[in-house]
C-alpha cells in the first residue's frame, strides 16, 4: 500500500476568491440582555445584546439556549461583569464546546492561559489544578470556566494557594453550582464575579452544522464592520486530519511525512488544534502534552517568533514550577536543570502554515514530537523534510484558523 496523501495544490486555495452570497443590505435585530459594569476599560459604558434576527433568519435560539448570565447581583463582585469578562466567558464557551468529557479553561484578556481536558481518570478538581499550574503567573486574576457544574471540592481548590502563591480567580463560569458553592465562594472573595451558561452542544462548530444565519462581525475604525460566516471546522475528530501529507516539489520529487502520530500524540494534536480554533490570536501556536497546555504563543507577526516565544514561555513556567531561578532578560538560560522538560513528547498546533523549516527545527530542539498545521506553504516540502529528519509526526488540516480581534 502506497503512503502519501497528495496535498501539493492546497496552497492555491489561498489565492482564490470566496465571496459568498451576502445581501446588499443586512438588517440586524438586537435585544438587550443586560447592562455591564463597564466596557473594555472603566471609562467606556457597555451592554450585552443578543442577535434576534439576521435578515430573514431567527438566530435568537442560540443566545436563549446558551443563556450566558451573571449569577450575582450587579452591586456585588466589583459591580458585576465587564465587557472583557463577558468576552472571556464567551470565548471559553467556544473552547469547551468541543469537549463532551470534563474540561477546564482559564482565559486572560481574550487568550487561553491554561487548559486541561479529561485523561487518565482526572477529576474536575485535578483538571482545574492542571490548568492553573500550567501558568500561575498569567492565570493571576483570570477567568476560570468549567464545562461541568462546580462542586465543593473544586470550590475549595480555588483558594487552596491563598497566602502561598500569586494566584486568584477573578471570574468564575460554569453550567451550574452545587448547593453551597456560591455562598462559599462569596465568603472567600467578595469581589469575584460569577457567571453561568448552558447547552454548549448547540453551538455550531463543524462543517455540516447549521449556523441558522449566524454571522461573525468584525468592527473597524470609521464606522465600518466586516461581515463573515462563522468559522466551522472540517476536523470533527482526529481521523479527519491528514497524517501522511505528500508534496510534489517543482522538480517532481515526492516528499511524504514518514511517521504517523501515536494514539496519545493524536489526541494532543486534536486538542491543540481546537484550542487554536477557539482561543488563540494569530499568529498563534499552542503546545499540549497529555491534554494540558504547556505554553501558548499568540499575537505575533511572524510564525517563528510565535514559536520562539511559546518555547521561552513554556520553559520559564516550568522553571517557576520547579523553583529554578532565572533572569527573564536571559530567556531560558538554565532550562537544562529542569527535571521535567515540558516540551518532550508535546504536540504543537499552528493556526497557519509554517513558511520555512526554522520553526520545526526549534520545536524539535526542545523535544516536541508532533505538529499539526494547515499546510499550503511554498516550502511545505522543506518542512516535511525537516519533520522526517527529526522523526516527528505531522498532520495537515487543509484549513487555516487565523483569529483576529
Amino acid at each position: 500500500m502506497s503512503r502519501g496523501t497528495e496535498v501539493s495544490k492546497f496552497r492555491h486555495k489561498y489565492a482564490k476568491r470566496n465571496e459568498g452570497d451576502f445581501p446588499d443590505s443586512l438588517n440586524l435585530s438586537l435585544r438587550k440582555e443586560w447592562d455591564l459594569k463597564y466596557g473594555e476599560n472603566p471609562h467606556q459604558s457597555a451592554a450585552i445584546y443578543s442577535m434576534e434576527r439576521v435578515g430573514d433568519y431567527d438566530v435568537g435560539v442560540f443566545s436563549r439556549l446558551t443563556d450566558l448570565k451573571s449569577v450575582r447581583t450587579d452591586d456585588q463582585g466589583k459591580g458585576g461583569l465587564s465587557l472583557t469578562n463577558t468576552m472571556d466567558i464567551s470565548r471559553a464557551m467556544g473552547v469547551l464546546g468541543f469537549y463532551i468529557d470534563p474540561a477546564v479553561v482559564i482565559m486572560k484578556h481574550g487568550n487561553i492561559s491554561g487548559f486541561a481536558r479529561q485523561s487518565k481518570g482526572r477529576t474536575l478538581t485535578d483538571l482545574f489544578r492542571l490548568a492553573r499550574d500550567a501558568d500561575r503567573q498569567s492565570n493571576f486574576g483570570g477567568t476560570a470556566v468549567f464545562n461541568r457544574p462546580l462542586d465543593m471540592e473544586v470550590a475549595n481548590a480555588l483558594y487552596e494557594l491563598r497566602g502561598t502563591s500569586p494566584f486568584f480567580v477573578d471570574v468564575l463560569a460554569a453550567p451550574g453550582y452545587e448547593e453551597g458553592v456560591v455562598g462559599y465562594v462569596e465568603s472567600q472573595s467578595i469581589n469575584v464575579r460569577i457567571g453561568t451558561f448552558s447547552n454548549l452542544d448547540v453551538l455550531p462548530k463543524f462543517v455540516g452544522d447549521d449556523p441558522q444565519g449566524l454571522i461573525s462581525i468584525k468592527e473597524m475604525p470609521g464606522g465600518r464592520v466586516g461581515i463573515q460566516s462563522v468559522y466551522l471546522t472540517a476536523i470533527s475528530d482526529a481521523s479527519k486530519m491528514i497524517y501522511d501529507p505528500m508534496i510534489i516539489d517543482e522538480s517532481g520529487v515526492k516528499h511524504v511525512v514518514d511517521r504517523d502520530p501515536t494514539k496519545s500524540e493524536g489526541k494532543d494534536l486534536l486538542t491543540a488544534w481546537y484550542l487554536n480554533l477557539a482561543g488563540a490570536r494569530s499568529n498563534g501556536v499552542i503546545a499540549v502534552r497529555d491534554g494540558v497546555t504547556v505554553a501558548v504563543g499568540v499575537g505575533k507577526v511572524e510564525r517563528v517568533g510565535a514559536v520562539r516565544d511559546m518555547i521561552i514561555t513554556g520553559m520559564q513556567k516550568a522553571m517557576d514550577r520547579e523553583g529554578i531561578t532565572y533572569n527573564p532578560l536571559e530567556g531560558i538560560k538554565g532550562y537544562e536543570k529542569l527535571q521535567d522538560q515540558p516540551f518532550i513528547g508535546a504536540a504543537v498546533s499552528s493556526d497557519g502554515y509554517f513558511p520555512f523549516r526554522d520553526s520545526i527545527d526549534l520545536l524539535a530542539g526542545v523535544g516536541v514530537s508532533a505538529v499539526v498545521q494547515p499546510g499550503g506553504s511554498k516550502k511545505d516540502f522543506e518542512v516535511i523534510d525537516a519533520v522526517n529528519e527529526h522523526n516527528m509526526a505531522m498532520a495537515f488540516t487543509l484549513e487555516r484558523c487565523f483569529g483576529h480581534f
